[in-house]
């Protein structure tokens, strides 16, 4: 981003000063221009639209170069403004070698760029390589299983996730040194998501945390986002300090269901043995011994009623 910022900058800088009839315009004669600039520096009010958009002009060249992380002799710059400016003075460059210059000078910032990036990067392995010792001696930290460190704030009641299930959680996420870079609490929407589906240093600390628990965590960087970061906001090597409450836990198997679902079939497996035993009880065929006069008749009786136990097994 700073090299395009910059590259855009020194374009349209350049585009503007060459094509917008600024020569005729600016009267840029001091011939001390360095001194210039700092006397009349709080006579500025931009009460007028030229004032304004000098200003203006000035703080984007301003920014281009702030993002110049190499040395930059400003006496140098502020002669080559000059000299693009007035005509009356002489550009010691041409468009070609300034072009040339310019990429060597994105090719420099780059370098230095990555070279500052992995000293940054070694010295944040060492610095939580130091912390996690120290902080471990603290009794109320606990370590999970791979090594993610975390303090009980809230304790839950609830049940653990496992790796299958879904979970509702509220969590603020920051960097070592204290720089905030999430907060589900802030924005008042805490977040749904499968265990499986975050870095491993959340996957472990949820599956020893219970639901209703709040904790506060250390995950290093090895169980993060390692040596690659995820720039700009969590640089290589971050060791990541989250504060996180289990709000739900959505399981893939309840442990509820699955309990229910025995009951049924233990009571599907009792009642039939329970039955033929009371079927004797129910049996019609003593009814027509109290009827002796009529055994012709009687003889259907027992036929309809044996049709009565069959049903209660359905």
């Amino acid at each position: 981003m700073n090299k395009i910022s910059f590259s855009l900058a020194v374009a349209a800088c350049g585009t503007l000063l060459a094509c917008g009839g600024n020569k005729n315009a600016a009267p840029v004669t001091d011939p001390a221009p360095a001194p210039a600039p700092a006397v009349q520096e709080p006579k500025v009010s931009l009460d007028s639209a030229v004032d304004r958009y000098s200003y203006a002009l000035g703080m984007d060249l301003g920014k281009a170069i702030a993002n110049v992380n190499v040395p930059l002799k400003m006496d140098v710059l502020m002669m080559a403004i000059q000299d693009e400016i007035d005509t009356s003075r002489k550009v010691l460059m041409s468009d070609s070698a300034s072009e040339t210059a310019l990429q060597d000078l994105l090719l420099l910032m780059q370098k230095k760029k990555e070279a500052d990036e992995a000293a940054a990067a070694k010295k944040a392995v060492t610095e939580q390589v130091e912390f996690l010792a120290k902080n471990i001696q603290d009794s109320t930290v606990k370590t999970t299983p791979k090594g993610v460190q975390y303090k009980v704030i809230k304790e839950g009641t609830g049940i653990s996730p496992k790796a299958a299930d879904k979970v509702k959680v509220h969590y603020v996420g920051a960097l070592l040194d204290g720089t905030e870079f999430d907060n589900s609490v802030k924005r008042g929407e805490p977040l749904d998501f499968p265990v499986s589906a975050v870095i491993e240093g959340w996957q472990d600390l949820l599956l020893v945390m219970k639901e209703g628990m709040k904790v506060k965590a250390w995950i290093p960087s090895a169980l993060a986002y390692g040596a690659e970061g995820v720039p700009p906001m969590i640089p290589a090597n971050a060791l990541l300090v989250f504060e996180v409450e289990l709000l739900k836990v959505f399981a893939e198997n309840p442990v509820a269901d699955s309990a229910a679902a025995a009951v049924p079939a233990d009571s599907a497996a009792a009642q039939p043995a329970a039955e033929p035993a009371a079927a004797p009880e129910a049996a019609p065929a003593a009814e027509p011994k109290a009827e002796p006069a009529a055994p012709k008749a009687e003889a259907t009786k027992p036929a309809k009623e044996a049709a009565k136990p069959a049903a209660k097994k359905k």
